[in-house]
C-alpha cells in the first residue's frame, strides 16, 4: 500500500514526512498553542528522523512562549545521534542562553542537555559554574552532575561552591542539594568529607539520605574513614536514610565491620555476612556468638548456620550458644547443631525445650521454632509442642504447626486431633485454614473425604474439571 500523501501541493513518499513539513509550518503559527503542538510532533518522528530537524528544535529555544521552550529543550536532552556525534553539540552555545530562563523547569533541562553533550560544551564552563548557585535547588544538583561530565578540571572550584550551601543556616533542600552534589565531585570532594559527616545528623532526613550517598559515591576510602558515623544511620527514623546508609557501607569490606567497636556496624556485617556467606568470615562469625549485644549473637548465628559444615569446627562455641539468653539465637543455632554436630544434639533440644512452656510468648516461639529446625530429631521432644497448638499467642500457634510439619509424618500424627480441632475453632483465619492445610498436607487420611471434594468442587465451578471426570481413587471414597 503506497504512503504517499500530498500537502500543501506538494506530495510526499510517506507520510511522516508530510507531518514533518507540516510541524515545521506550524511552528511559523501566531498561536502558541500550535507552535508547542508542532514541537511535540517533531519530537515524536522518532531519534533519526526528528535530528533532521535539529535545527528547528534550536530555534524554538528562542520562542516567546515558554511552553515551546520547554518542550524544545527537553527533547534536546534526550536526543541521541546513532550515527555518529550528535548534531547538538554544534548548538551548545544556544542551549546555554536557557540558563538564564526564568522558568526553572527549563534552566534545568538545558543543564541536562549541556551535561549529555559531553566535552562539547567545555566553551560554556564558566555559565555552568555559575548556575551551581542558581535559585533553584534542583538546578544546582544537575549543574554539579553537568560539571562532572563537562568540564572535570573544575571539580574543585565547583566543591568549593557547593560546600557553602551546606551551613545550617542555609534552607534545607540547599543543603540537601549541596550534599548530593558534593557526590558527584568524587575524590575531589574528599577534603570536605567531614562536613559531609556533619550532615549526618541534619535535622532534615533528605539532606542526611543526601550526605549517605555522597559518602558512598566518594568511595570506599571516605567509606572507611567514617563508618562508624554511618552506623547510626542504619537505625534512622527515616527509611530512605537507612537504605542510603546501607548502600554507602557496601564498600566496607565484612571483616572490618564485624571487628568494629560499634555495636551496630557489627550487627550490620553479620546481615550481610548471612547474605553473602564466605568461609574466610566463620572464625569472625563464631567469636561474635558472646558479643554483648544480644542482637549481634543473634544476626552472627544466622550467618553462621549459612557456612555450612565450616560451622562444625567451631563446635565449643555454638554448643555452648544454646543456652544464651537471646531467644532469637536458638534457631539458627539448632540448625547447625542438627546438621553437622548431631552427638550434641540430645543435649541441646533438651536445654531448648524447656523454654516451650515459658511465661514469655517470644521464648515459647523461638524455642518451638529451634525445635522444627532440628527436624525429625525433635520428635522426643514434640509433646510440649503439641500442647502449644493450643497457645494463646496466634505466632506460636502457627510456629508450633510448622515444627509438627517439619518433623515429617511421625510429628503430625502426633498432633493431629488437635490440628483437627483448629481448623473448625481456632478463631484466627491464617491458623484454622492456613497453618493445619499445610501441616496436614502428608496427612491425607485424616480428611481425605472434605478435602478432595473441596478440590473438586472447586475445580468444576471454574470449569476446569467435568463432573463426569474420574476421580482420584482412595479408599472408601466415591463421587456424590
Amino acid at each position: 500500500m503506497s504512503q504517499k500523501v500530498k500537502y500543501n501541493g506538494t506530495i510526499f513518499e510517506r507520510r511522516h514526512l508530510a507531518a514533518a513539513q507540516m510541524a515545521k509550518d506550524m511552528l511559523s503559527l501566531g498561536d502558541p498553542l500550535m507552535r508547542r503542538l508542532a514541537t511535540g510532533a517533531l519530537s515524536h518522528l522518532g531519534q533519526g528522523e526528528a535530528l533532521r530537524h535539529c535545527q528547528d528544535f534550536v530555534s524554538a529555544l528562542k520562542d516567546q512562549d515558554r511552553g515551546v521552550r520547554y518542550c524544545a529543550v527537553v527533547y534536546l536532552a534526550f536526543a541521541r545521534s546513532f550515527s555518529g556525534p550528535s548534531p547538538v553539540q554544534e548548538h551548545t552555545a544556544e542551549v546555554a542562553e536557557l540558563l538564564k530562563d526564568e522558568d526553572p523547569g527549563i534552566r534545568y533541562w538545558a543543564l541536562e542537555t549541556l551535561a549529555n553533550q559531553g566535552f562539547a560544551s567545555q566553551p560554556q564552563a564558566q555559565q555552568l559554574l555559575a548556575a551551581l548557585e542558581d535559585i533553584d535547588p534542583h538546578c544546582r544538583l544537575a549543574a554539579a552532575k553537568a560539571v562532572a561530565k563537562v568540564t572535570p578540571d573544575d571539580l574543585p572550584q565547583a566543591a568549593d561552591v557547593l560546600v557553602r550551601s551546606l551551613d545550617i543556616e542555609e534552607p534545607e533542600i540547599f543543603r540537601k542539594s549541596a550534599a548530593e552534589g558534593l557526590g558527584y565531585m568524587g575524590i575531589q570532594a574528599m577534603k570536605y568529607l567531614p562536613r559531609l559527616v556533619q550532615v549526618l545528623t541534619d535535622r532534615y532526613a533528605l539532606a542526611r539520605a543526601a550526605a549517605c550517598g555522597a559518602i558512598g559515591q566518594l568511595g570506599a576510602e571516605a567509606v572507611q574513614q567514617c563508618c562508624r558515623q554511618l552506623a547510626p544511620c542504619l537505625e534512622d527514623e527515616d527509611l530512605d536514610v537507612r537504605l542510603k546508609a546501607s548502600e554507602a557501607l557496601q564498600l566496607l569490606d565484612l571483616p572490618t565491620a564485624l571487628a568494629s567497636p560499634v555495636a551496630r556496624l557489627r550487627w550490620w556485617g553479620a546481615e550481610q555476612a548471612f547474605e553473602r556467606p564466605d568461609v574466610e568470615l566463620a572464625e569472625a562469625l563464631a567469636s561474635l556468638l558472646q558479643d554483648e549485644t544480644k542482637e549481634v549473637r543473634a544476626a552472627a548465628a544466622w550467618a553462621l548456620s549459612a557456612l555450612g559444615e565450616t560451622a562444625a569446627e567451631y563446635m565449643a562455641l555454638v554448643t555452648s550458644a544454646v543456652k544464651d539468653e537471646h531467644p532469637d539465637v536458638w534457631p539458627p543455632i539448632l540448625r547447625i547443631i542438627s546438621r553437622h554436630l548431631p552427638e550434641a544434639l540430645p543435649e541441646s533440644l533438651g536445654e531448648v525445650v524447656q523454654h516451650v512452656t515459658s511465661s514469655e510468648a517470644h521464648r515459647r516461639l523461638r524455642a518451638i521454632e529451634a525445635l522444627g529446625a532440628a527436624r525429625d530429631a525433635s520428635l522426643p521432644y514434640l509433646e510440649p509442642v503439641v500442647k502449644a497448638l493450643e497457645d494463646e499467642d496466634v505466632t506460636v500457634r502457627l510456629a508450633s504447626m510448622e515444627a509438627l510439619h517439619c518433623a515429617g509424618k511421625r510429628g503430625v500424627r502426633k498432633g493431629d486431633k488437635v490440628l483437627a480441632k483448629l481448623v473448625k475453632e481456632d478463631p484466627d483465619s491464617q491458623a484454622g485454614c492456613l497453618g493445619p492445610a499445610s501441616t496436614l498436607h502428608d496427612r491425607w487420611e485424616v480428611w481425605p473425604r472434605r478435602r478432595l471434594l473441596r478440590v473438586f468442587s472447586v475445580r468444576r465451578r471454574f470449569g476446569v474439571c467435568p463432573k463426569a471426570a474420574t476421580p482420584i481413587p482412595v479408599p472408601g471414597w466415591s463421587e456424590p
